[in-house]
């Protein structure tokens, strides 16, 4: 008798390890060889129990449902088999079974639980009055028991943030009213009172994240709320698109990379789960970052997915005039866009396209005024101040980007790119060592950005510290091991380090990424002299002639 004790729990015990392995057939297939033992009335009701727990993760419902239904035939009153037959009624949509099961266990025993059970049941069938009725009639104590009330509020629109509030005034902690109250604050622009809901929970929970994140980037700290909405992304359950949020707070960061993949993931939600209204503004943004990457053929592909009746359908057909000009009748666009500007002065994307078509054009001043009257429209935007501070350093303002610089840096301490900004500045003016402290506290922040790893192996070159550039410069190739620059800047370093074999390897594998570029070839050339192989100094002397006579036609 022993032994077969000893075997059944043995069977029940690897059951309880499949089901956590969410292997759930293997472990019904061990209670029901653990229903083959003589079992007492208890241990069989606990076993049709555990088999209908396993019919039910199987969405197996009729089975379940006559699994629980044989326990109940053995003890009529069991609560746990009772419970599951109501939630069998509700997850198949049998309303009517589930409210009939809830009122008789509320008969037998006028527990909260039960009271809970026959609310939701009315609520489901949208008898509100019935149960608003009921909720006057209940006992105090069960009046104010948190789930309750909660439902309750669900129904009362008028009295929903009192019932919320008082929830959480006897729970602090309960997670449906906490959120609930978090959107509202949300929208009321209560940004303290929804931290502290969110910070109520005890659990991590993806919207108390995601409103996190969304604060953060209102009060412009990207990289926390990055953090914050990747920590969403984590915990959630496919059951929200935060992925476009995600990619908006990339773009606040001038991350395009990783706010374009964002944007695939953000579409590919919305075509899985058939939310098709949303997606124009995804191919928008997308037709945008693919003009800033001047991927212009994947830019229109994208655009013209919009439909015509879209809000997004006029600025995008903006955009796909900044696309043509490289065209011929640059001056003709250039009239459109100007004209479309005088129509729609408070249109964001029209002067941002306006201001790149001037960028592009290399009308820096204008491309100035457009961003500064960007500004005015969308004075909270990262982007275009940060757009500015490029442009006066590329127009040599350093002191007006210096203190454009100091004044987003109070705002928003962690974005990366100021740094850049401030290292670019400083070192247009050789002063390499502020320039690498500027550029080592934006590495701090994003270590992994192959362009800062190359920025501050170029300045370790001008600082004649060849070993270490060395080392930031590889990190740069692994990071991005397509781009001619970074191969030519690592030659540097090993030029400086008196290594003209490995300077050579390097520069050779520059100009083969990146052939039409001149002065690749002269560095080729230079390095093959140290090295005083008359068969390369020749090779590269012919490659230089040739192509200095191309450009010599081009021009």
């Amino acid at each position: 008798m022993e032994e077969k004790n000893r075997q059944k729990i043995e069977l029940i015990k690897k059951s309880f390890e499949l089901k956590n392995l969410k292997e759930y057939k293997q472990a019904l297939s061990m209670l029901y060889k653990a229903l083959e033992y003589d079992n007492s009335q208890n241990d069989y009701i606990e076993l049709m129990s555990q088999i209908g727990d396993l019919h039910m993760l199987l969405k197996e419902y009729d089975n379940a449902l006559n699994d629980f239904q044989k326990a109940l035939c053995v003890n009529q009153n069991h609560s746990y088999s009772l419970q599951k037959c109501y939630e069998i009624y509700c997850e198949t949509n049998q309303l009517q079974k589930a409210l009939k099961l809830a009122f008789q266990m509320c008969e037998k025993e006028k527990t909260s639980q039960n009271y809970y059970n026959y609310l939701k049941a009315l609520i489901r069938l949208e008898k509100y009055k019935d149960a608003i009725e009921t909720f006057n009639y209940l006992d105090e104590a069960i009046k104010l028991d948190p789930d309750i009330l909660y439902l309750i509020s669900t129904i009362n629109s008028e009295k929903r943030q009192l019932l919320l509030e008082k929830i959480i005034s006897i729970d602090e902690t309960h997670t449906k009213a906490n959120m609930d109250l978090a959107q509202i604050q949300f929208e009321n622009k209560n940004y303290n009172k929804v931290i502290t809901y969110c910070l109520n929970l005890v659990e991590d929970h993806p919207m108390a994240y995601y409103y996190l994140a969304k604060i953060e980037q209102i009060h412009q700290n990207y990289s926390k709320a990055l953090e914050y909405c990747l920590k969403a992304i984590a915990l959630d359950n496919d059951e929200k698109d935060y992925y476009l949020d995600l990619a908006k707070i990339y773009i606040d960061l001038m991350n395009f990379d990783d706010a374009f993949v964002a944007l695939k993931k953000s579409i590919n939600y919305s075509i899985s789960k058939n939310e098709l209204e949303s997606l124009d503004e995804k191919y928008f943004i997308t037709g945008w970052i693919l003009i800033k990457q001047n991927e212009i053929s994947k830019a229109i592909l994208n655009l013209n997915l919009i439909k015509k009746q879209s809000p997004y359908y006029a600025k995008a057909q903006i955009l796909i005039e900044a696309t043509k000009l490289n065209c011929a009748n640059i001056s003709n666009i250039i009239t459109k866009l100007e004209a479309m500007w005088n129509n729609e002065q408070n249109n964001v994307i029209l002067l941002d396209t306006l201001a790149y078509a001037y960028k592009e054009l290399g009308l820096t001043k204008k491309a100035i005024e457009t961003y500064q009257k960007a500004l005015s429209v969308y004075p909270e935007s990262i982007f275009y101040n940060l757009e500015l501070v490029d442009l006066l350093i590329d127009a040599k303002d350093y002191l007006v980007a210096i203190d454009l610089i100091r004044k987003l840096s109070e705002k928003c301490q962690n974005c990366p790119t100021l740094y850049n900004s401030m290292a670019r500045i400083y070192y247009r003016l050789d002063k390499y060592d502020e320039a690498l402290s500027c550029i080592e506290q934006y590495l701090k922040l994003d270590y992994n950005c192959a362009e800062a790893q190359y920025f501050k192996g170029l300045i370790l070159n001008n600082l004649e510290q060849y070993e270490e550039a060395s080392k930031c410069i590889y990190n740069a190739i692994k990071l991005n091991p397509v781009v001619a620059k970074y191969y030519n800047q690592m030659a540097k370093s090993y030029f400086g380090l008196n290594e003209f074999e490995n300077a050579l390897l390097y520069c050779k594998e520059a100009i083969e990424i990146d052939p039409n570029e001149i002065n690749y070839k002269k560095f080729a050339y230079d390095i093959s002299l140290k090295i005083g192989n008359k068969d390369q100094i020749e090779a590269y002397k012919n490659q230089l002639k040739r192509s200095e006579k191309i450009l010599k036609l081009q021009r």
